[in-house]
């Protein structure tokens, strides 16, 4: 009973935002079985609001005193969601509590399933969860400590099989892979793929960060040698990534305001063999542009606390959707208020990285889907910054080939091409919004050297590679 119990508290947790699936779970050393219990506490939260319906409606919390809701959560998800059932022996006392009332759980079960006009299990799941399932699992070759040809063969001897870039990758197989056909250093897996216990993985050689996450430091591409600011860098995937490309060269420094994450950011960031990253306990906003150690601050990332909308790849977001209907239909009004408050807290992180007098490139990237936290800070930016202007297309990602809403940013087709969008639905992956502002007269809105990749990825393209070996295109993206 040990282990539903811990699970219960990791709900518990989770609830009081005291941290995140994963961190609660693979970086919780009394975690014993580590898969097991992330397979439970995720699944537990896609069914999270059936579940609590069906502990309102059976009272089972008020009946059973000892039980709380959180392992009601668990042991309920078992019994009803799973073939093997409760896993503890039939006299434990909390077992019972919940057996007690199995035939009312049930028929209850039964009940929401006509209520839906639904037969199975799956289809009680949101169509939010449904696409997260989707998403391939991307794994982003750390080269501070090894190559893409080596993280490759790695793959292969223990049975993996490279291939091609399929046309539509929900194909991918289990045990097949490939290479992003966008993103040089990325990998693309099967969605149930799971590496929290691979050694690539605990050793820092591959890190699993979602596609449209790696695309600001993508953008960002700062050269060997120069200085750089991750503004909120927190828990750290984006500040290694940005040091991976500057080849452990330079400096950057890593703001955030909670300790707890900056911690997180140090143990991942050492872990990856990042060795020229300054992590600082501290808002970006107060720092003085004009302090001399941030004389030669050139380009800097942003990606600051944001809606959050576009993520579907993880289930936290699940937490506090106690009734999701109750949730759509909450005052619009104050969804407008909050929209409102973080654009304007996004624009001021925005106009301080400004304020640096030798910056230059300065990447601004949301994982949200509305147009009031991305096209319309943007578009107030321009306005308000006439200094700095948006990179042109061909220097960010030009290859991918959703850009932005030209309806949202005073129907300028020519500025909505320069920024990026992803769709989770329709691109597999987070929903993201990436722009990216340059200082006017400085000779940085030139090609980035990422996009040579993305050329070299066209030409890879599913018509185009049965002209190549396999053996011929890893030796081009490695």
């Amino acid at each position: 009973m040990n282990f539903y119990q811990h699970a219960g508290r990791i709900l518990d947790k989770l609830a009081r935002h005291e941290g995140t699936i994963k961190g609660l779970v693979i970086g919780d050393p009394k975690v014993q079985d580590k898969k097991k219990m992330y397979a439970l506490v995720c699944e537990t939260l896609k069914y999270k609001q059936v579940l609590n319906e069906l502990i309102d409606k059976t009272k089972i919390c008020e009946i059973e005193k000892k039980l709380k809701r959180s392992l009601a959560l668990v042991l309920i998800h078992d019994l009803l969601f799973t073939k093997r059932g409760i896993t503890v022996r039939n006299d434990v006392p909390l077992k019972q509590c919940v057996i007690r009332h199995q035939a009312r759980l049930k028929a209850e079960l039964t009940k929401i399933k006509v209520k839906r006009g639904v037969t199975s299990n799956d289809d009680l799941v949101s169509q939010k969860v449904k696409d997260a399932v989707l998403i391939p699992r991307y794994a982003r070759v750390n080269e501070h400590k090894t190559t893409v040809k080596k993280a490759i063969e790695a793959f292969q001897k223990e049975g993996f099989t490279l291939i091609e870039y399929p046309a539509n990758l929900k194909e991918l197989q289990p045990k097949q892979f490939c290479i992003d056909r966008h993103l040089s250093d990325m990998l693309v897996f099967h969605q149930r793929t799971d590496f929290h216990d691979h050694a690539l993985y605990k050793s820092g050689q591959i890190i699993l960060q979602d596609k449209a996450s790696c695309f600001p430091a993508h953008v960002c591409h700062p050269p060997e040698g120069v200085h750089a600011i991750d503004a909120c860098a927190a828990p750290g995937n984006k500040t290694s990534h940005l040091s991976a490309l500057m080849k452990n060269t330079g400096k950057i420094w890593a703001f955030d305001l909670d300790s707890r994450r900056l911690g997180l950011l140090k143990k991942l960031t050492g872990r990856a063999g990042c060795k020229n990253i300054n992590p600082i306990h501290g808002s970006f906003l107060e720092t003085d542009p004009n302090d001399p150690q941030y004389a030669e601050v050139e380009y800097l990332l942003l990606d600051p606390s944001c809606s959050g909308s576009g993520i579907i790849s993880r289930l936290d977001h699940l937490v506090d959707d106690n009734d999701t209907e109750s949730n759509d239909q909450k005052n619009e009004q104050t969804q407008e208020e909050r929209l409102k408050n973080l654009s304007e807290f996004q624009i001021s992180i925005i106009e301080h990285a400004m304020k640096f007098p030798k910056a230059k490139r300065i990447v601004y990237s949301t994982c949200s889907i509305h147009a009031e936290e991305n096209e319309h800070v943007v578009k107030a930016i321009l306005k308000n910054n006439p200094q700095f202007e948006l990179a042109k297309r061909d220097s960010v990602l030009p290859t991918w080939h959703r850009r932005g809403i030209p309806e949202e940013i005073d129907d300028n087709k020519d500025l909505a091409d320069c920024v990026v969008r992803t769709i989770p639905a329709e691109d597999l992956t987070n929903g993201f919004f990436v722009s990216c502002f340059v200082r006017k007269g400085q000779d940085d809105n030139v090609k980035r050297p990422i996009d040579k990749v993305d050329a070299v990825s066209e030409t890879n393209s599913p018509k185009k590679k049965k002209k190549n070996s396999k053996k011929k295109k890893t030796a081009l993206t490695a």
